[in-house]
């Protein structure tokens, strides 16, 4: 049991360290990175258990991650939802081996400008109809975008309309809200040619776009030049950014940069909290999960825009649940997570807001909490790789049950 419990911090310290950078630029060297990253996992999926390997070699083997002793691979299973792949680094060349969602780890290989996704797989593998379909499904959400529940409509038609599901009846969207971590977006078919429109988290729906071999994230805006413009209420407010933060938690970001380097201390926080708890920290692991796997993932620049609540939603489910000896303590760590702020990539010079979740938390304690801003990021634009960039106004750039006011740049 003892070496069971150092593989789960040694992967939980794993994947603190691959969150940490926190620039999105591209180097001379980042291509190579995805490139080098995709040869991995091409090679990864060619090797099993019996697999001939040198000592200290490391690899990913059905999904697990794999460490050579002895001349034979000895695995380790990811925490649910994760598997093992290679990723690649940020700010330097080279690539790292670790546990992540496979839509993230498209994403991140998608931004270096390889295409194939996680493996290489190359374009001529493709249907003749696949890169038509992700540019479609991107077309249609640039479009949603610049619809309102009062947009005109043909009865029956679908579409998305500030992250809901909405169908024209009478002329008119209705909208249906999706389950939460989900926003509505379009999506392109696989086996043929068309798209679809579904509710998803952002983070895989760009993911399955990017594996099209369509560039541009979501809704197709190149990152290489970007259009969005600041209301002007926001340009006072670009050089106070830490005045923008406090006004949607009440408190001041507990962050000092960009760059943060708390996150550790932060999973490290629920971690020693958790364990001394007194619940079931056997199933599902939650001690490490919800700290250094989920909860790391959620806080990165590109992760769904609800993703951070739906990790603190999981903290307080754990701590309501039965033999729980310090439950107020874990729900105060919970809220504090939950109002931490989450990565701030700089995209060719602009630093954007990150989105807010646009749905209604599951606890009543996380009610009327959203993460801080990071000091130096844009108040008047905000967005993601995956999302890309758009200005305050827009969904997404108020905390849910807040209205965006552009001639103050506040949200009420």
């Amino acid at each position: 049991m003892p070496s069971s419990n150092a593989v789960l911090v040694t992967l939980s310290f794993a994947l603190l360290v691959a969150a940490g950078p926190s620039h999105w630029e591209r180097a001379s060297f980042t291509l190579q990175n995805g490139l080098d990253a995709q040869s991995l996992n091409a090679k990864f999926a060619t090797l099993s258990a019996s697999t001939p390997c040198t000592s200290g070699e490391n690899a990913c083997i059905d999904g697990a991650f794999a460490q050579c002793s002895n001349g034979q691979f000895v695995t380790f299973p990811c925490a649910g939802g994760l598997t093992c792949v290679a990723l690649p680094l940020v700010n330097s060349p080279g690539t790292s081996i670790t546990c992540d969602t496979e839509a993230d780890a498209a994403t991140r290989i998608a931004n270096t400008g390889a295409s194939g996704g996680i493996s290489g797989r190359s374009l001529e593998s493709r249907a003749s109809f696949t890169l038509q379909n992700g540019q479609d499904a991107q077309a249609l959400n640039a479009k949603f975008q610049t619809l309102s529940a009062s947009s005109p409509c043909t009865p029956g038609e679908n579409a998305c309309v500030g992250g809901q599901f909405a169908q024209c009846v009478n002329g008119q969207f209705l909208s249906t809200p999706c389950a939460g971590g989900l926003q509505c977006v379009a999506l392109p078919l696989v086996n043929s040619p068309g798209t679809s429109i579904t509710c998803d988290t952002t983070a895989d729906a760009a993911a399955r776009i990017a594996a099209t071999g369509a560039a541009g994230g979501l809704s197709g805006r190149s990152l290489e030049a970007r259009d969005a413009v600041a209301p002007p209420a926001c340009a006072a407010k670009a050089t106070k950014r830490s005045e923008f933060s406090k006004r949607f938690d009440g408190v001041p970001s507990i962050a000092k940069r960009i760059a943060q380097t708390d996150l550790p201390a932060l999973a490290q926080s629920w971690q020693n909290l958790c364990i001394v708890s007194g619940g079931d920290i056997t199933t599902n692991t939650p001690c490490v999960t919800l700290a250094g796997v989920n909860g790391i993932n959620a806080l990165l620049a590109n992760a769904d825009p609800c993703a951070q609540q739906v990790n603190a939603d999981a903290m307080i489910d754990f701590a309501k649940s039965a033999g729980i000896t310090n439950k107020q303590a874990l729900i105060d760590n919970a809220i504090t997570y939950a109002k931490h702020p989450r990565n701030a990539l700089n995209i060719n010079g602009v630093t954007p807001s990150t989105p807010f979740c646009a749905q209604a938390p599951k606890n009543a304690e996380l009610k009327g909490i959203a993460h801080a801003q990071l000091a130096g990021v844009n108040p008047g634009l905000f967005g993601s790789p995956a999302l890309g960039i758009f200005p305050f106004g827009q969904a997404g750039t108020c905390p849910f049950g807040t209205t965006p006011d552009v001639s103050t740049c506040t949200c009420n």
